[in-house]
């Protein structure tokens, strides 16, 4: 099956009704919030949409999404790859009661008619990024490397008197 760019502007209570699959690419393009906070996308990613109606004709979409993500290392400072591999199962809702009364195997998705599907694979990607990302193996900058090799040519001279100095002796020094 060939896939392209997601559609727009979807009736999702129809698709559930008629039990529609979609799949399709999700390009830079498509994710400016994403682009807004600083993560690129290394390549276009996949995104699959289940439409269907459960057992108490909710309309519930099942959606998976996979991208590979540009994201700064918190330990290094470099960038990073980050693999996304998420799923979640949805139910459109159409108001804050209607989401504060769905079970808890549903994310409430609320909809106003028509939604957009690359906003949605948008959305799943955003949550399901690391919110602090390191690499696997132990990774330092240049910089940080060069410091802790400074450090360990150079041990700290501790004398070791038996007496420890008091406190409050800077006290006494400035009384005097």
């Amino acid at each position: 099956m060939k896939t392209g760019a997601l559609p727009k502007q979807l009736d999702l209570r129809g698709l559930a009704a008629r039990g529609v699959h979609i799949e399709g690419t999700v390009s830079p393009e498509d994710l400016p919030r994403l682009a807004d906070s600083g993560i690129a996308i290394v390549e276009s990613g996949s995104a699959a949409f289940d439409f269907r109606r459960d057992e108490e004709a909710r309309h519930v979409v099942a959606v998976s999404v996979e991208v590979k993500v540009v994201m700064q290392c918190q330990r290094c400072l470099s960038d990073m790859e980050v693999a996304v591999d998420s799923a979640s199962l949805m139910a459109c809702v159409w108001s804050d009661e209607e989401a504060a009364a769905l079970p808890a195997t549903y994310e409430p998705l609320l909809v106003d008619g028509a939604a957009d599907l690359s906003d949605i694979a948008e959305e799943e990607i955003l949550l399901a990024i690391p919110v602090s990302p390191i690499h696997e193996a132990e990774c330092k900058s240049a910089e940080q490397q060069a410091a802790l090799e400074t450090d360990a040519e150079e041990p700290a001279a501790v004398e070791d008197s038996g007496e420890r100095d008091s406190p409050f002796s800077v006290l006494q020094r400035l009384k005097s």
